[in-house]
């Protein structure tokens, strides 16, 4: 079968840093996620990837510190009050503590995000930035994950230490959600404001959503002097809206990031820092959800993601790098 000649020049335009536009990334996404089309998409942007990064990958390993219920009541959230039987947590501090001295055992992990859920208490979530700014190796890059901030709110997260901060303007933001978009999108410049390397998001993605609907949503936020972008499947979540709907298939997932990795591969990033890779997270780096039940497994398996996926050296969080060997995986017991 042979390829769209059409869609061929665009991704090639997209491997060589030329502009792409949102009409051009919508068209390329109509194709199927099998497609000659797709799959060239996925490859050239694996390899340009690869290249920006130097084959190196980074773990990002999160902290759930408070949660439980959340009132706002997102119509596809597995935290809404009316739904979730999640109870209300705080994470001590000892605790907290012991997951980033462990998280630093081997130097490799680079990033470390602390989580909040619904209305999570803003000068709590400093004083625990402080926290892992004075337990965690040296050059390890702290992010947050919020609810909406005023700017002195996002000031007060940077004085504390944090280096990043991960904030979305969702799919159905206003809509499926009890957030204006607007707020999103004004906590989003707050946070790029006060100096913060800012990941923003597209998602939650649905099989129902159309390339245009995915289009738009990507690049309302990336143009915001964002860092970075996390392009996201729904879960489904039993008895919310669009729990019956299922999920995107994994194939499309990577087509949806492949064609965004390539339309902002000349993005001229705010903030800049070794090994970075490219603006769509998700191909060099690998995420760790760590906490009580399984978080040092979660830990192991980001390592074997790399690895598995042909990466030959994992970020330090001095900046250096760790050879990503067989023998390394054995030696942090990740196999």
């Amino acid at each position: 079968m042979s390829i769209d000649s059409r869609a061929a020049d665009m991704l090639s335009k997209g491997f060589y840093k030329e502009r792409l536009e949102p009409g051009e990334c919508e068209y390329l996404l109509t194709f199927g996620d099998r497609s000659p089309v797709a799959n060239l998409a996925v490859s050239l942007a694996d390899r340009l990837t690869r290249a920006e990064c130097s084959n190196t990958g980074q773990i990002y390993a999160e902290i759930e510190v408070s949660g439980g219920p959340c009132p706002l009541n997102c119509r596809f959230c597995d935290c809404a009050e009316s739904t979730t039987s999640a109870r209300f947590f705080e994470i001590e501090d000892q605790v907290l503590e012991r997951y980033v001295q462990e998280l630093g055992a081997f130097s490799d992990v680079r990033k470390i995000g602390l989580m909040t859920t619904g209305e999570g208490d803003v000068d709590e979530l400093a004083r625990r930035v402080g926290i892992v700014r004075d337990t965690a190796k040296r050059g390890t890059q702290i992010y947050v994950n919020t609810r909406d901030l005023e700017p002195d709110e996002c000031r007060m997260l940077k004085k504390a230490g944090a280096y990043g901060a991960y904030h979305s303007c969702r799919i159905g933001e206003g809509t499926d959600t009890g957030i204006a978009k607007e707020k999103r999108l004004e906590t989003i410049d707050g946070l790029v404001s006060a100096g913060l390397s800012v990941t923003t998001g597209t998602g939650p993605v649905g099989p129902e959503h159309t390339p245009k609907e995915i289009v738009d949503s990507f690049f309302e936020t990336a143009g915001r002097r964002c860092c970075a972008a996390d392009i996201y499947a729904r879960e489904p979540v039993a008895g919310t809206k669009f729990g019956s709907i299922g999920k995107v298939k994994p194939a499309r997932m990577s087509q949806i990031r492949a064609v965004f990795t390539l339309a902002t591969s000349r993005y001229d990033f705010p903030v800049n820092e070794p090994f970075r890779g490219t603006f769509v997270q998700g191909l060099n780096i690998s995420y760790a959800r760590y906490g009580q039940a399984d978080g040092k497994e979660q830990l192991y398996a980001a390592r074997r993601r790399l690895f598995n996926n042909g990466y030959q050296r994992v970020l330090r969080a001095d900046g250096g790098t760790n050879e990503l060997t067989l023998a390394y995986l054995k030696q942090t017991g990740s196999v």
